[in-house]
């Protein structure tokens, strides 16, 4: 389930923005605390009017078109704009999917938002309702009018104010050079990361860069946190894939490194974590010759690869979630390093012993790379396998192979295309994420 961070409210609150808050936290803003960019009070909870709906969904895309923050309903405030006293509105399951289908059916792009409730211990039913908005990088979102035309409203200070036709056109000119800016900066990470592994084996590269960056600060508690963290191996579908070693920093970021030995090439496993919420992990992918029929040069397995990917993937979107406070979606690439020394071929050691996968050998380093929710995948699921099978596939198919055997486009796992000593971690983890298992192999 996504969630807003946003350390100032989060602060302000006393904790997280999700169903954890209670009355007296968010009752606790009394009588201090004052409206602002990312903060809005309502008195009442907003009607079924046309006006109303204007104004809803005014509000919600506004915020979405800043900086991203929280509307209160059902707190009053005095003329300066403080929370003066806890109305109270309506909390119900059914006034929330209201408000929801309000949204959803009436801005466009829908913005990432939820409508939380907060209920009054003495009065049931009701208490505060918390309409939380990420802040978007697909921006602007438009108010759709009763006559279908668009309205492009925007936070700034306490107000929420109507873009002008230039105001929109700039705010279009900056989503798409954001898009574009995300995907170089992908591209740059990852080729600095990978310019420090070592060249005698296979890797592959995992980046994140999330859309709204996020920031964290590197001193001697985070190292040691960080350190703490990397004694628990990085896993994909409940398989242990890799741990790190060695942690340490280098300029602004948290680096951690499979092998013990200093001012070497990274070996085994690494990962960079910028402070800006970005990110990079690798992990050795190769496979063992084992004789005379194997295909020649360099060997890729499969399912490393797929493993690689997946908790490459979650790795990082739990640093940009959880370390640097970034949220919604994320521009994500995977590519295999190094390629240029060789022939590399993709192998199964699923049945027989490197047995080739596609039609191709590769001496060019072959990428992919996708948007998606940093929430889904933080909390694994469906979500997380469907994009790991986004990107393994667009690696499988510089090999000649149309797509990844051992998982679904929908966030499904093949059973049978998992080395059998996996299987039992695999469906005690689908199990627990609600994935669902394929009794079939691919095709």
């Amino acid at each position: 389930m996504p969630t807003l961070r946003n350390r100032r409210l989060e602060q302000l609150l006393g904790g997280p923005i999700d169903e954890s808050l209670t009355y007296s936290q968010v009752k606790g803003l009394i009588p201090a605390t004052t409206e602002g960019p990312d903060l809005d009070f309502k008195r009442d909870t907003y009607g079924g009017s046309n006006s109303e709906r204007k104004k809803l969904c005014g509000d919600v895309g506004a915020l979405a078109n800043a900086t991203g923050g929280i509307l209160i309903l059902g707190m009053d405030e005095d003329e300066k704009g403080r929370a003066k006293h806890d109305t109270g509105v309506d909390i119900s399951d059914d006034e929330r999917r209201r408000l929801r289908q309000t949204v959803c059916g009436n801005t466009q792009p829908t913005p990432t938002f939820d409508v939380i409730p907060v209920e009054d211990p003495e009065r049931p039913g009701r208490g505060f309702l918390i309409i939380w908005v990420a802040r978007s990088a697909t921006a602007p979102h438009a108010y759709v009018n009763e006559n279908k035309s668009l309205l492009y409203p925007k936070r700034i200070g306490t107000e929420t104010v109507w873009l002008s036709e230039s105001e929109v056109a700039e705010a279009y000119r900056a989503r798409f050079a954001g898009l574009t800016s995300r995907i170089e900066e992908a591209v740059r990470i990852e080729a600095d990361f990978a310019s420090r592994h070592a060249p005698t084996e296979l890797f592959v590269l995992v980046t994140l860069v999330p859309d709204v960056p996020g920031g964290f600060t590197i001193d001697t508690a985070a190292l040691r946190d960080f350190q703490l963290s990397n004694m628990n191996p990085a896993d994909a579908f409940g398989i242990p894939v890799r741990s790190f070693a060695r942690s340490t920093v280098r300029h602004r970021r948290l680096v951690g490194i499979g092998s013990f030995e200093p001012g070497r090439p990274y070996s085994r496993s690494a990962c960079e974590l910028h402070e800006n919420g970005s990110g990079a992990f690798s992990t050795d992918v190769s496979s063992e010759k084992s004789g005379n029929m194997d295909p020649g040069g360099r060997l890729v397995d499969s399912q490393w690869l797929t493993l690689g990917v997946a908790a490459g993937l979650q790795f990082l979107a739990r640093h940009a979630r959880d370390r640097a406070a970034a949220g919604g979606l994320a521009t994500v690439r995977a590519t295999i390093w190094p390629t240029h020394h060789g022939p590399v071929t993709l192998v199964s050691n699923i049945g027989w012993a490197n047995d080739r996968i596609g039609t191709e050998s590769i001496t060019e380093q072959p990428y992919a790379d996708t948007v998606a929710d940093i929430d889904d995948l933080c909390t694994g699921g469906s979500g997380l396998v469907a994009t790991t099978y986004r990107l393994t596939s667009e690696l499988f198919q510089a090999f000649g192979a149309p797509e990844v055997a051992q998982i679904t486009t929908d966030g499904g796992i093949r059973l049978p295309a998992w080395h059998r000593s996996g299987h039992e971690r695999i469906i005690r983890w689908a199990e627990a994420t609600g994935v669902q298992i394929l009794a079939e192999a691919l095709g």
